[in-house]
């Protein structure tokens, strides 16, 4: 109890957290590089954050960190540098990890949607439909595939949303008929307002 009553011990307790969160920060973007350095034969990326291509919240704080230490720089607080240094590293790799997180990458083996979520990786012999909606600035595609799921004995269908931009949709569309136009024919019917490759 006297930890949160003694001001001292309350600093000490702040400082073991921002340390602990400047730890799991540098982490996580070893981790996303790691796992974006690992991609097999990348054959087209693009950035999809909210912010012109970049993550939104995490550029947000990146610039607020930034702003913050030059202002506690230039009224001289050097006692706050520690602490701000913690914090910008923090921004950084924050903003480092959401970047390479937001990035849509198309390989030689699939799609990839988030280097760090399974879930949102799509291997090319897998994708049993598709659908294409158009959209401002780009086309919506959703990708249906087979997966087994852990302790299942049936594969079940899932579905992966990936939005193309206007620059990629040509480029995309033409690997999409290298990889699959030996399940899917070039003929493509519209319904429902969404244009399908069957």
């Amino acid at each position: 109890m006297n930890l949160f009553t003694n001001s001292a011990g309350f600093q000490i307790l702040m400082l073991m957290m921002l340390a602990f969160a400047t730890l799991a920060f540098t982490l996580l973007a070893m981790v996303t590089v790691s796992n974006a350095w690992r991609l097999r034969n990348p054959l087209l990326s693009w950035r999809a954050g909210k912010l012109y291509g970049y993550p939104l919240f995490a550029s947000i704080f990146l610039g607020f960190s930034i702003f913050t230490s030059f202002v506690l720089y230039y009224k001289g607080e050097s006692g706050m540098g520690p602490v701000m240094a913690c914090y910008s590293w923090i921004a950084l790799t924050w903003f480092f990890s959401s970047y390479q997180m937001s990035k849509r990458y198309i390989t030689d083996n699939g799609i990839v949607k988030n280097v760090n979520d399974p879930s949102q990786t799509v291997r090319w012999s897998n994708i049993a439909d598709f659908i294409e909606k158009q959209s401002a600035g780009g086309s919506i595609f959703v990708f249906f595939y087979m997966q087994s799921e852990p302790g299942a004995s049936k594969k079940q269908m899932n579905r992966v949303e990936l939005f193309v931009p206007n620059v990629q949709r040509d480029t995309f569309h033409k690997l999409l008929n290298y990889k699959l136009r030996r399940r899917f024919t070039q003929q493509s019917i519209y319904a429902s307002g969404y244009e399908q490759f069957n």
